[in-house]
């Protein structure tokens, strides 16, 4: 049984879960196609690799990561080694399971307004690279490999 479903609200798609995960859990494993340009709503896998959704169909379990939405606080993260997104912290069931578009997306190919609403939001998302140098070692922990070795190299 899967620990998240995609839901549909009046706006847009969204993935909660579907029973209590821990911190530090495995929620889903990343699986897709493997792209040298992104999109809207790829994932940055590599420095020049963006992993697609199988389909488009929110019922696809191995599509699920597609709809994942952010948040400037998120409760969870892509460890892209593992090829899974990870519970940063515990998630209640019927919780909505986000992510930091900004841990994993060196240039959006998308920017949008942010409107989690969070304290700490941004208000902007245009990716990792438009961070300051305080949020990106906030994120360094949750960081994709290619952009902890960005991190790395400009410290």
């Amino acid at each position: 049984m899967s620990k998240v479903k995609v839901l549909k609200n009046d706006r847009y798609f969204t993935v909660v879960a579907t029973k209590n995960i821990l911190k530090g859990e495995s929620i889903l494993k990343l699986q897709g196609i493997v792209s040298l340009s992104p999109d809207k709503y790829s994932l940055q896998i590599g420095e020049k690799e963006h992993l697609a959704s199988f389909s488009d169909n929110p019922q696809d379990e191995f599509s699920y990561f597609r709809f994942i939405n952010h948040s400037c606080s998120p409760n969870s993260y892509f460890d892209i080694p593992d090829k899974a997104l990870i519970a940063l912290n515990d998630i209640p069931e019927n919780e909505e399971v986000v992510f930091h578009y900004c841990t994993t997306e060196y240039e959006m190919a998308s920017p949008f307004q942010c409107l989690c609403g969070n304290t700490n939001c941004l208000l902007e998302i245009k990716g990792f690279r438009y961070l300051s140098d305080e949020k990106k070692k906030e994120f360094f922990p949750q960081l994709a490999p290619h952009l902890k070795l960005r991190e790395t190299i400009n410290l």
